[in-house]
């Protein structure tokens, strides 16, 4: 890799990476709210979820823009939107609101609750310009040959973001109140979209000519019939991911919600240091941000095997293991040294996974619609994903957080399926016999 893609890969990933240190700030916060809101886990599951509909929403008409017009301008303002949506959040949160309620199917919604969803709807559409721009800038400034090694990068980077965060909210705990700590968080997302539009001025951001004459094409009836010519080198292929892309959707948002309120009430760790008392909040945070970091670092070695190995049995054996983790922490009580471990196991494999799952699309999808297909992939997963943090919440309301967490882990062995499907020439065929997604 020469020192421009060297250049280029950390500074996408760290966009990738920001966008979801700014999001996984909002998770280690679920058990304070129960309590300073007095709201019910299903009902915190609604706000988180609407963090992800937002997302889902923005996704396909971002890609339709990506592949249109500039990224430069594309992502750096959806990594400040995030920013901004979070001031707004804690204003709407902490700032007296004007009090008004209403009654939505039987259910009784205040005023503030509803702004802080539509705070958090509007993180989640900032949010959608990361991945239908992100993609195709990796396609555009990597070569093919180092490309899974990128991606892994990518990966390594997001769930690196996802990690830090719980740990600093868990330090920032003992110190600070949530609400500063979320200023905190959204104003470093508004300084870092003006770096971000700076660095990329650097790299190829316009998309390629072709593919921008082809997706106005599209737009006007008269799409590319290439891929069209064997339904099993895109349509076919496309179907599979998308039902297991959901499926994995659903398992890591309702993992990703209540995971820190999971620790926090089953497990209840608690200790001082130098004479600070850490709750069991900060605990909890402190494990979930272990976790996540262990997916960044095996994100990196994934990508090494994306690019040595078949990328659908690489995905298969990541979701394999995955699924039983999860199922062993719905039914097993662990001593506070294993439930770390096993953690580490979970988030090596229900996270680690992403560069070879992107990798997949990557293969399937044309140049000229990339763009287009990572948008309207997102946005079907994270649309029906949307849901699974209040049904999740619900299920924990009404029997317990295990018997939850042991419905996710059969979430995720269903997700094996249409990617064990993808091994058939009947469902998939690979359009680009030299690529290594077929050799073993």
């Amino acid at each position: 890799m020469d020192e421009r893609e060297r250049s280029f890969a950390l500074m996408i990933s760290g966009a990738h990476g920001m966008d979801h240190f700014l999001k996984r700030v909002l998770p280690p916060l679920v058990p304070i709210w129960a309590v300073a809101f007095g709201f019910p886990l299903w009902k915190i599951g609604v706000l988180l979820g609407a963090q992800s509909f937002g997302s889902a929403i923005g996704q396909a008409p971002m890609g339709h823009l990506s592949d249109r017009y500039d990224r430069r301008f594309m992502l750096p303002a959806g990594i400040a939107s995030i920013g901004l949506g979070l001031i707004v959040f804690t204003a709407v949160a902490t700032v007296p609101f004007p009090g008004f309620e209403f009654t939505l199917l039987g259910v009784p919604l205040s005023g503030r609750f509803v702004g802080m969803v539509l705070a958090l709807v509007a993180t989640g559409i900032g949010s959608s310009t990361v991945h239908p721009t992100g993609y195709p800038l990796i396609s555009q400034n990597v070569s093919e040959a180092r490309k899974g090694k990128v991606l892994g990068t990518w990966g390594s980077a997001r769930a690196f973001g996802d990690g830090t965060a719980p740990a600093v909210v868990g330090v920032a705990l003992l110190v600070v109140g949530w609400q500063s700590i979320l200023v905190g968080f959204g104003a470093l997302g508004a300084v870092y979209a003006g770096y971000l539009f700076v660095s990329l001025g650097s790299f190829e951001t316009h998309p390629a000519e072709g593919a921008k004459t082809t997706a106005e094409s599209a737009d006007g009836n008269e799409p590319s019939d290439s891929w069209r010519a064997d339904r099993r080198t895109y349509v076919y292929p496309m179907v599979a991911v998308f039902v297991a892309f959901v499926l994995q959707l659903v398992a890591t948002s309702g993992a990703t919600v209540f995971l820190p309120e999971f620790i926090t009430s089953e497990y209840g760790y608690s200790f001082s240091v130098a004479g600070i008392a850490v709750t069991p909040a900060s605990t909890a945070s402190f494990y979930y941000s272990a976790l996540l970091l262990t997916a960044g670092i095996v994100q990196l070695g994934t990508g090494e095997f994306v690019d040595r190995y078949d990328h659908r049995k690489v995905l298969i054996g990541f979701l394999a293991v995955g699924s039983l983790v999860l199922a062993a922490i719905a039914t097993i009580s662990f001593s506070p040294v294993v439930l770390f471990a096993v953690l580490l196991l979970l988030g090596a494999s229900l996270w680690g996974l992403n560069p070879a799952r992107d990798a997949i699309v990557s293969d399937i999808a044309p140049e000229e619609r990339e763009g287009r297909t990572f948008g309207y992939l997102w946005t079907g997963g994270l649309l029906l994903a949307s849901a699974s943090p209040a049904i999740i919440g619900y299920i924990g309301d009404a029997a317990s957080l295990r018997q939850a967490f042991l419905v996710l882990a059969g979430v995720v062995f269903l997700s094996t399926i249409p990617i064990v499907l993808l091994l058939s020439d009947r469902i998939y065929l690979d359009a680009q016999p030299g690529d290594v997604t077929g050799a073993d």
